[in-house]
């Protein structure tokens, strides 16, 4: 089972080179908000020389206090990389670090940034940090070893220390309101909504133009965050993977979630078999066709929602 679920997210995780330094000169950090930036990497189907395993969208707002980070990356070098990038616009220390959830390119990075600034406070999901602490650390580990191979080098996990909660945080003058879910894209997500700049970040629960690994989620459970996530109506939202953008996001992933749900209860309800439901979904599902991870996954959703709705069932 677990060499099973390692191919499944090696699929979806691209490849890295070692032939070039960690120096991403092509990434900048924009500007999002009066006090908040993401540094963005966009599509997976970009050119993977330049990835080095860096593929989603670490983002931080620069407080009266010090600099709150949301997600990080995948290697201590992408850590690395992320402080170079907040030195260039700040002095002021790193002070707290927000994980969305509990696959590693969300947080295999902390490990950089508490090592030079040991005091900053790493919040994240309670079952996050039991998953972690019962042996996924090591799990997580093991995935990018084999995926970055040298580019991983180095890299230790540092689990967060401190489980959030649903409520606001008052940081430097800014207010954090953060969301947990249960049953989303995993069971340990967590958004973070920036209010005064509202700015939201979904953590992978929303993409854009990329399908991700569902192996650990929810889709009711998804669908249900993406509505949480309209109602903040946020000015703008930094997905998981992909070009962050406009609220406009949040409803295109909605539609998928519900999509893949009413589209597997119609013909399981008919005695269709998962292999049997897959060409439906392709079919419900065509507009989105040339994302990222469509052809890896939709299988593997028709597989994991027939399990779903079998399950809510014998509840």
């Amino acid at each position: 089972m677990k060499n099973t679920l390692i191919f499944f997210i090696l699929a979806y995780i691209p490849l890295a080179v070692n032939a070039t330094p960690f120096s991403w000169p092509q990434l900048t950090p924009k500007q999002i908000g009066s006090k908040t930036y993401v540094i963005e990497h966009g599509p997976h189907d970009e050119n993977k020389k330049l990835s080095r395993g860096f593929h989603n969208n670490p983002g931080f707002v620069i407080t009266r206090d010090g600099v709150v980070v949301i997600d990080t990356g995948s290697s201590v070098e992408i850590g690395k990389m992320i402080l170079r990038k907040i030195e260039k616009l700040t002095d002021k220390p790193v002070t707290h670090i927000f994980n969305t959830h509990f696959h590693g390119d969300h947080w295999l990075a902390n490990q950089a940034l508490l090592e030079k600034y040991p005091s900053a406070r790493t919040i994240a999901h309670p079952k996050l940090i039991a998953l972690l602490k019962a042996g996924q650390d090591k799990f997580w580990i093991d995935v990018f070893t084999k995926r970055l191979g040298d580019d991983f080098k180095g890299t230790k996990a540092v689990i967060p220390a401190e489980a959030a909660a649903s409520r606001d945080y008052k940081i430097g003058g800014m207010t954090f309101t953060v969301k947990l879910f249960d049953q989303a894209h995993t069971a340990t997500d967590l958004m973070v909504f920036v209010k005064e700049d509202a700015v939201l970040f979904t953590g992978d629960i929303v993409n854009n133009e990329h399908f991700s690994f569902m192996g650990h989620g929810n889709f009711k459970g998804a669908y249900e965050a993406t509505q949480w996530a309209l109602a903040q109506k946020p000015k703008y939202v930094v997905v998981g993977h992909g070009r962050s953008g406009t609220q406009d996001l949040i409803p295109a992933f909605a539609d998928i979630y519900k999509t893949l749900r009413d589209t597997v209860i119609k013909y399981y309800d008919q005695g269709l078999q998962d292999y049997e439901i897959k060409p439906k979904l392709i079919a419900a599902l065509s507009k989105y066709k040339h994302w990222s991870g469509f052809e890896s996954q939709v299988g593997r959703y028709a597989s994991l929602l027939v399990a779903e709705v079998e399950a809510e069932q014998f509840q």
